[in-house]
């Protein structure tokens, strides 16, 4: 994959969308929507997953749920909804200070090999404000992960390289594992082995066959194959492996 392609993907998935309603407004009436967890996870154990969705405000909202596969390649920005999963309920209206549990639940059997992953999107539909032409309101719309994990045992592999594109080095990270890892930060050091070439602070999930990249703003043509180092940092721990450098 391109570096322009993974930045489109970085693009379009580091949102928190919200939508203003109406053309003139004196005041505004934001959105107060919260979610506890923030993600859901299942597997063969944990066949349904349950989310509590709440109200923090005083006006009344309809929510609407729906759930879209996650996949790991360049169609990661081009969603489509997904029915592997259970979703439930799928609309609902919801008062404010009232809450409301949606259930994720598996359909049939975990993925075999390698983990399945969706995004969870409960977002409020709009309500027209007919009596108060004067207040705009904001929509929210929560994007959440939802992972299912494979009944083959977990394995956590990355792969990393320093390769030339038109638009720079790069150095690239590939999860060549079977289940999604979250990045916190990248960390690369130049062939003498102290130096630091690259240090980045990364909020991100790589899937499984997944790939992320990072620009880099020099790189010595001269080192040798696998000269450089570098440590992904996860949440499952740290990865630290020698990286093949192929801009030579």
């Amino acid at each position: 994959m391109s570096p322009s392609g993974i930045s489109r993907r970085r693009t379009f998935f580091r949102y928190f969308l919200a939508v203003w309603l109406g053309v003139s407004a004196c005041s505004a009436l934001a959105g107060s929507i919260e979610i506890s967890p923030v993600m859901a996870e299942l597997s063969a154990r944990a066949r349904v997953a349950v989310l509590t969705v709440r109200n923090a405000g005083e006006d009344e909202t309809v929510m609407q749920v729906s759930l879209i596969r996650w996949p790991s390649s360049d169609a990661m920005y081009a969603f489509e909804p997904s029915t592997e999963l259970l979703v439930t309920p799928s609309t609902f209206r919801l008062q404010g200070g009232a809450q409301q549990i949606v259930r994720v639940g598996l359909r049939g059997d975990v993925p075999s090999q390698t983990e399945a992953a969706y995004r969870l999107i409960i977002e409020e539909v709009p309500i027209l404000q007919e009596q108060d032409t004067t207040r705009m309101r904001l929509v929210v719309r929560h994007d959440l992960p939802v992972f299912v994990a494979p009944a083959a045992a977990v394995k956590h592999q990355l792969d990393m390289v320093i390769d030339c594109a038109p638009e720079g080095a790069g150095l690239h990270l590939r999860n060549l594992g079977n289940t999604h890892l979250k990045v916190l930060r990248m960390a690369l050091k130049e062939p003498s082995g102290d130096a630091v070439q690259g240090d980045w602070k990364t909020f991100e999930y790589l899937l499984p066959r997944g790939e992320t990249w990072w620009l880099l703003a020099k790189v010595a043509p001269q080192a040798k194959a696998r000269a450089y180092t570098a440590t992904a940092y996860t949440e499952q721990g740290a990865f630290p492996m020698d990286v093949q450098n192929q801009c030579q």
